[in-house]
């Protein structure tokens, strides 16, 4: 008889003894084994999330709370050669309308068919209408399916954050009323999200103009994701040459009254260092600050909620030129109203964020400079800006600027003011005292207002652009996949994680393999004894249970390889 089939018998007879010992090495090889499995599986369903979570993007492009054009995204693929989809991005709360079943916190992303060309898989879907598609997550969570009806809940933002005077009232709740469409896997894009995180966010995919026209933003967008093989540095160069004023919530309008250019916000204020820039591609630009006064006074009369500006004799000619900070012109009808005149003392009052943040009425006084006629240039209604909840509005006791305001001070006087010159300002500051009293950490300029020709537009908007950076309006290129890598790379070793976690259950398995395997050795004394009576040598003996015993050990590795998937998979179904 050979060794080998001295082995392979003794196996066989011996299968019952060795059957404690098999399963001592399938437990031990099932955890071991597991933990190595789940260490690699958990790396590569981090990767795998990140790629979904990302898909095809390489850049992103954000505004944080502002806004750009959504035609940005043509321009930046026409100038730098790369895919682009232009995005609403937003927070609310779904609903289903059946069930009532809501949840929180959920992503609304406003897209258009280039986005799902994003997709890692791109999937055939076209939103149109009241039509929506919701990810995986979202269907699970309200137990909702293709044909129900999912209410949208929103806030609407204002035009600026925080407590700002005259920026309109707080954000007002809005409802969409939707159908899905279509449900959305993790590979068609439905693990979707701005957030460097691996847990899937709910989420609703409307079509853009639906969500644009429920924020009050038409035609804009505020995110950018770009598939692009160019890198960063090309493609930040690309988006500074390709921004227009509209990116940066700017417009440059040709008045006709004043005969020039004005540059205003979409914010209401300029940003400093937005005004900054213009300032320094022209010098010659002259400031503009209007503002809801509460009341002016004289003496014993009053006048409510109106208009006043701040600016300078050079784009005011009806202003003295020497026009100081305590100084006040105002227009005939208010002289008239207040029976005021030049030399009398006037009180103004108005609202200004204190301190704390909180809204406060202060006052201060001036001296009446001159008078100058309600006509021309002085009844203008462009000195005043787009304020929210004034300047949409038909009457002057429909305002809403979101100000504690008394609108039944209005008189019939001040609607008919308002019917027949809308925000012309009934007083003039200085460009010096309007800043002193209405100065906001958002800006101290509504207007920039330029003295050029009308021909020469195109010359003044390069000009003042070549000075623009698009960081002035929040505008920041991220690389994308770089962050989706790293955050897919976690610095800690999942193997050795698992492996450390499991080390008392391994070692208890191999403490067990072995006392197992003594237990065999030992019921095999006698066998033992009588090989070694017949002339068999100590060392062979040895050799051949070692080589049982690895049998053994290998078969109980082998058993332990399906039962170690399972355990990775559920793991890995957890940590999903």
């Amino acid at each position: 008889m050979t060794a080998r089939h001295y082995i392979v018998r003794s196996l066989l007879h011996h299968r019952f003894a060795y059957l404690g010992v098999f399963a001592g090495a399938v437990l031990g090889a099932t955890v071991l084994l597991g933990a190595l499995f789940a260490g690699d599986s958990v790396k590569a369903s981090l990767r795998r999330i990140a790629e979904n979570r990302i898909g095809r993007a390489t850049h992103l492009v954000s505004a944080g709370d502002r806004f750009f054009r959504q035609a940005l995204a043509e321009d930046l693929a026409r100038t730098a050669g790369v895919r682009a989809a232009p995005l609403l991005y937003s927070r609310g709360v779904a609903t289903h309308a059946t069930t009532q079943a809501a949840a929180n916190h959920v992503q609304l992303v406003g897209v258009t068919s280039a986005f799902w060309q994003m997709a890692p898989t791109p999937p055939a879907i076209e939103l149109t209408g009241s039509t929506v598609a919701v990810n995986t997550t979202l269907a699970r969570r309200l137990r909702i399916g293709i044909g129900d009806t999912l209410v949208v809940r929103l806030h609407k933002p204002g035009a600026l954050g925080g407590n700002a005077p005259v920026a309109g009232a707080e954000s007002k709740l809005q409802s969409i009323r939707c159908t899905i469409g279509a449900i959305i896997d993790d590979a068609s894009f439905g693990r979707f999200t701005l957030e460097t995180t691996q847990v899937a966010m709910p989420s609703v995919f409307l079509p853009i103009e639906v969500l644009q026209e429920s924020v009050g933003r038409p035609a804009k967008a505020n995110v950018l994701l770009l598939e692009a093989t160019g890198g960063r540095a090309d493609l930040s160069h690309a988006l500074a040459r390709t921004l227009q004023f509209g990116d940066y919530e700017l417009s440059l309008a040709w008045l006709e009254k004043a005969a020039l250019f004005e540059i205003a916000s979409d914010r209401i204020f300029i940003d400093p260092e937005v005004a900054g820039a213009v300032r320094r591609a022209l010098p010659a630009a002259q400031p503009v600050l209007s503002y809801l006064v509460n009341e002016l006074r004289h003496g014993e009369r009053a006048t409510p909620y109106s208009i006043a500006a701040g600016t300078t004799a050079a784009v005011a000619p009806f202003l003295p030129a020497d026009l100081g900070p305590r100084d006040i012109v105002l227009n005939s009808w208010l002289a008239e109203d207040l029976q005021a005149s030049a030399g009398d003392e006037l009180r103004l009052t108005y609202f200004q964020a204190g301190a704390s943040g909180a809204l406060v009425e202060q006052n201060a006084a001036f001296r009446v400079r001159s008078i100058v006629p309600l006509e021309g240039l002085a009844a203008d209604k462009a000195w005043m800006p787009d304020f929210p909840g004034i300047t949409d509005t038909k009457d002057q006791s429909e305002w809403d600027p979101g100000l504690p305001l008394q609108l039944d001070r209005i008189r019939d006087q001040d609607e008919r003011y308002w019917d027949d010159f809308q925000g012309a300002p009934k007083a003039f500051l200085s460009i010096e005292g309007a800043r002193e009293l209405w100065s906001t950490r958002w800006g101290n300029a509504t207007a920039l207002r330029i003295s050029q020709p009308r021909a020469r537009e195109t010359e003044l908007a390069a000009t003042v652009l070549a000075e623009l950076r698009p960081e002035m309006n929040q505008i920041l290129l991220r690389d994308l996949r770089s962050s989706a890598t790293e955050s897919a790379s976690s610095p800690v070793d999942f193997g050795g994680l698992f492996i450390g976690m499991s080390f008392f259950l391994i070692v208890a398995a191999l403490g067990l393999v072995a006392m197992l395997f003594q237990f065999v050795l030992l019921q095999r004394n006698r066998e033992d004894a009588l090989l070694s009576a017949v002339g068999l040598s100590g060392r062979r003996l040895l050799r051949w249970r070692l080589v049982e015993g690895g049998v053994i050990l290998l078969l109980g590795g082998a058993a332990g390889v399906p039962l170690a998937a399972l355990y990775t998979q559920g793991i890995l179904h957890y940590l999903e």
